[in-house]
């Protein structure tokens, strides 16, 4: 769900609408209702919504039975979200003093974007489905992701249905025209490819590679804007050759730190095959992700939408483009005695063996609208340099909290080395370009 704030410049042109949205409380009508959040609300939602998750997510997999009662997660597990809710908490503290404000969203951004990141890679990899048989994880990447649309989509409707209840009924655009129609039904295919082909890597990776490949977006990004910008569907994208050469630099530190991966793997060709396949389909999600808000910009410039309505209009058409691959797509599954399988024929098997999983399933979907509302409140007063540092920053130390609190090692001897040294170079050069492009 998440790997919005990467490409934040690019989405500035709908964030500055909803900006002039939110500004204005009524509409003369005194029917349509502009959406207003206080930031401090929906920091005090996501510290709650997250710490829920986190301990949902480790007590499932620490619990080997089906059964739905709670488990105490193991020091193991509680030191992965220590440092997430504790950033959020410090954020909500800080946020409150005038002088401290920024470093409070900061490090609200820090512990939303590092909880979902972590959550995600539990629901897709920890759930004990069969202790039995040794099944553990959800191999079904498309179907999650389509879940939460469905679920996203559900949450606006029971929102939007209470709000005319009370004086203030909100009233979403209505689309007129037949390209309004195309353009959400475009965003919402590269939206839905872009968040479904990068949970299917993150369940396929180690969260570290996952992280320096999503780190290669603005990459994507200039390639994609140039190319659309060819077409006259969107304007080009203006990256020196100085600015090329130092994504192009991070790229290469990313391909470093892969193979220094894949040679110091040590689970053999399988293991090998679900890298190499991880890395193709998170690649292809930079580049969805690219053109997604490349459209995100015209649907606010042309269309003139806000988030919350983009939301809206995008979630049902996503979830039908989802289902092709849901129904369609045999992909490769670590499940013992399992080799391909569709993300459907997974769910009937999750169904059958632990169909308490599916709840986990859906609840993703709360938390995953959570965070998007919060990443949309929280860019409407962070400069694009902050933005662009930040979530950089965040992939850093995301990296460093996956290692030092054991989630994830690095290979032994100079494979190990070569991937530090890979990861920090990719860091490095994605937040060195987005402090140049922030000058800028």
């Amino acid at each position: 769900m998440a790997g919005g704030r990467e490409a934040s410049s690019l989405a500035q042109p709908l964030l500055g609408r909803a900006r002039v949205a939110l500004a204005d409380p009524r509409e003369k009508n005194g029917r349509q209702l502009r959406f207003r959040y206080s930031h401090l609300d929906c920091a005090h939602v996501l510290v709650a919504l997250l710490a829920l998750a986190s301990l949902l997510c480790v007590s499932h997999e620490s619990d080997g039975s089906n059964a739905t009662a709670f488990a105490a997660p193991s020091f193991q597990q509680t030191k992965q979200v220590i440092a997430p809710v504790s950033a959020l908490v410090l954020g909500l503290i800080l946020y409150n003093g005038a002088e401290t404000r920024t470093a409070g969203q900061l490090l609200i951004y820090f512990g939303a974007q590092t909880g979902m990141n972590l959550y995600m890679k539990g629901v897709l990899s920890k759930p004990v489905i069969s202790e039995e048989l040794n099944m553990v994880g959800v191999p079904a990447a498309f179907l999650v992701t389509g879940l939460q649309q469905i679920v996203a989509f559900g949450i606006f409707l029971v929102v939007t249905a209470l709000s005319w209840l009370t004086p203030y009924g909100y009233t979403p655009k209505k689309l007129k025209t037949k390209q309004e129609y195309m353009a959400v039904c475009c965003f919402a295919f590269f939206f839905a490819f872009n968040i479904g082909l990068n949970n299917f890597s993150l369940s396929l990776l180690p969260i570290s590679l996952n992280l320096i490949i999503r780190s290669c977006l603005p990459l994507s990004t200039a390639v994609s804007q140039n190319i659309l910008g060819s077409l006259g569907l969107s304007k080009a994208s203006s990256v020196t050759p100085k600015q090329f050469a130092i994504m192009l630099t991070g790229v290469f530190c990313a391909g470093l730190a892969t193979v220094a991966k894949a040679k110091g793997s040590s689970g053999g060709s399988k293991e090998s095959s679900d890298l190499m396949l991880g890395v193709t389909v998170g690649t292809l999600s930079i580049f969805a992700g690219a053109v997604n808000f490349v459209l995100a910009g015209y649907l606010g410039e042309a269309v003139k939408m806000n988030p919350v309505d983009t939301t809206c209009y995008m979630a049902v058409p996503a979830a039908l483009f989802l289902c092709v691959p849901i129904f369609l797509l045999p992909h490769p599954v670590r499940w013992p005695g399992y080799d391909m399988m569709t993300d459907w024929q997974v769910f009937l098997k999750i169904w059958e063996l632990s169909p308490a999983t599916v709840g986990w399933l859906v609840l993703s979907g709360a938390f995953a609208i959570s965070y998007n509302v919060l990443q949309y409140a929280l860019v409407q007063s962070l400069s694009a340099t902050y933005t662009a540092f930040a979530g950089n920053m965040n992939k850093a130390a995301t990296v460093a909290l996956a290692l030092l609190t054991g989630m994830e090692s690095l290979p032994e001897g100079q494979w190990g080395l070569l991937m530090f040294v890979g990861i920090a170079g990719n860091i490095a050069s994605f937040t060195y370009y987005s402090m140049v492009k922030g000058k800028k």
